[in-house]
């Protein structure tokens, strides 16, 4: 095993903990601290530099060796177990491991490299660590920058797997190849002042990394070719559904075209005869049976501030449901959204737990009309329904609105609501509103 004196150890610890940590959290935005990421990065490697440097049984190669890792790991649980964000914690394993060995593979490979170009002996000293991280701080950025695409994939394929049993085979899978490279490196790291370890090690990395990349490509593909998929048989469902009530309305235009003349020559039969009194009751007939028009005014193209597809058609697919209850929905997104997938995906959820239940009692109400509108800051997504209500409603606890002719209630939402969102019920002379606020990423 190669040794080096305590300052290439220490800056050694610093620089591969802070890129470690870097790609633990690059595919979830929702997990980083909101300000100053990269110093959490710094302390992160520091606190792991100071716990490695002080722990008497780093050298050795049992467990209390691993103690630094331990408490890193420890810390970012507790991380997880704060924020309420358990269900991504096999994710945030998976990640973790590969962040774990393409660290390994990088820092490796250039510690082969600079041995080769120069010796060990240079290798191990001060100057030629910091070579060495100053070539790796440049491949790792460039990674960083190469992958930067993959990361609206990759958040939506890991919330796409929550809580489905692919997602916890490919973390026994993951868990298994982590544990053998580990036990690799320990079993190869006894090797007395060699430097061929180095090499092997880099290789074995080098392939996990490549195949786990291949791999998880892979299952992106599939994923997204999944979501495409189920996108075009939702769009289809819902361009059906919207022709075929564009095609009710032609079919009663035309009914009214075939009768209008009817009217009008009944009409002036009526007051050719100078009959005011049979004009006025034929009038009051043909008045009486109008219909107000609930032609679909909204289409998919008008909600083109609405980046995600998921939430574009459940806003439309809501919308028709509400015409066909005799609701009229106007639908406001004055700005385009830039949440992430995971809080637009959220969004799909709460509309639909929000809107579908209220239909019923609101299409009862005059005027049956709901006004929905999206609306975000730079921090928040935000979600303003606004509905009529009888003058005797109430505001019954935070979830119910209350009156003599019925009742709404908001609680299954309230009980969905993530824990870091927020929502506000009010009602105020004959209108309600509900305010829902989820912190975007």
């Amino acid at each position: 095993m190669i040794t080096v004196d305590v300052v290439s150890f220490g800056l050694a610890d610093f620089s591969l903990v802070f890129w470690f940590v870097y790609f633990q959290y690059y595919w979830f935005p929702r997990l980083r601290v909101k300000k100053n990421f990269l110093l959490f990065c710094a302390l992160m490697g520091l606190g792991f530099m100071v716990v490695d440097l002080l722990n008497p049984f780093t050298a050795s190669s049992s467990l209390l060796g691993m103690l630094p890792i331990i408490v890193l790991l420890v810390i970012e649980v507790g991380m997880l177990a704060a924020q309420n964000n358990w269900q991504l914690l096999p994710a945030f394993i998976d990640v973790s491991i590969l962040a774990y060995l393409l660290t390994e593979f990088v820092d490796m490979s250039v510690i082969a490299g600079t041995i080769r170009l120069t010796s060990v002996r240079f290798a191990a000293s001060v100057w030629g660590t910091l070579t060495e991280l100053t070539i790796d701080t440049v491949i790792f950025t460039m990674i960083a920058m190469g992958i930067l695409l993959t990361r609206a994939p990759m958040e939506n394929l890991i919330h796409a797997m929550l809580g489905r049993s692919s997602e916890y085979l490919f973390l026994i899978f993951m868990t298994v190849i982590g544990l053998v490279y580990i036990l690799f490196e320990y079993s190869l790291q006894s090797l007395a002042d060699s430097d061929q370890y180095l090499i092997f090690l880099a290789g074995i990395s080098g392939t996990l990394v490549i195949g786990l990349t291949l791999s998880t490509y892979m299952l992106m593909q599939t994923h997204l070719q999944e979501e495409h998929t189920q996108l075009q048989t939702q769009q289809q469902a819902f361009r059906e559904q919207y022709t075929t009530e564009l095609n009710r309305q032609l079919g009663a235009v035309r009914k009214f075209s075939h009768d209008y003349q009817n009217m009008l020559l009944g009409l002036g039969g009526y007051l050719e005869d100078e009959d005011y009194e049979g004009f006025r009751q034929l009038y009051i007939d043909i008045r009486s049976g109008w219909q107000t028009s609930n032609a679909a005014e909204l289409t998919v193209d008008d909600l083109t501030n609405i980046p995600n597809a998921g939430l574009r058609y459940g806003l439309y697919h809501n919308y028709l449901l509400a015409r066909e209850q005799g609701v009229q929905l106007f639908v406001k997104v004055p700005e385009p959204l830039t949440a992430t997938v995971a809080t637009l995906k959220e969004m799909v959820k709460l509309v639909d737990k929000t809107l579908v239940p209220i239909l019923p009692e609101i299409s009862r109400v005059q005027p049956a009309i709901i006004t929905l509108e999206l609306t975000e800051t730079p921090q928040m997504l935000r979600l303003s329904l606004t509905f009529p209500v009888p003058a005797d409603a109430q505001v019954d606890g935070k979830h119910r609105v209350v009156a003599k002719q019925g009742m709404l209630d908001f609680s299954k939402l309230q009980r969905s609501l993530p824990q870091a969102a927020t929502s506000k019920l009010t009602v105020k002379f004959h209108w309600g509103q509900l305010v829902v606020a989820l912190p975007k990423g």
